[in-house]
């Protein structure tokens, strides 16, 4: 069963964020990126439990890209997979935290 795709506001625009700052380091390079994030939201929605949880009520969980330090951060609820942020692990660490 695939899962419906809510991306809040505050994740789209670290999408944003991300992929101008990719596209300045080299062109062409922050669409490698969408197309990475697109494949890791594509297998969440696809297999959401089958990511670690990172709080202790066991609520969000994250997932890392394959080629970029960046995590995704979700929440599964009922029929719905919900994406609070993307962001990069090394800049934000505790970012993962933030709902």
């Amino acid at each position: 069963m695939d899962y419906r795709l809510v991306i809040l506001k505050s994740a789209a625009n670290d999408v944003s964020e991300a992929y101008n700052y990719y596209e300045t380091i080299k062109s062409g390079l922050g669409e490698r990126f969408l197309a990475e994030r697109l494949v890791r939201l594509n297998d969440i929605t696809r297999h959401p439990k089958y990511y670690g949880f990172i709080d202790d009520q066991h609520i969000i969980r994250d997932v890392r890209l394959r080629n970029f330090p960046y995590l995704v951060v979700y929440e599964i609820e009922h029929d719905a997979v919900i994406f609070y942020s993307i962001h990069n692990g090394y800049r934000h660490p505790d970012k993962r935290f933030e709902k």
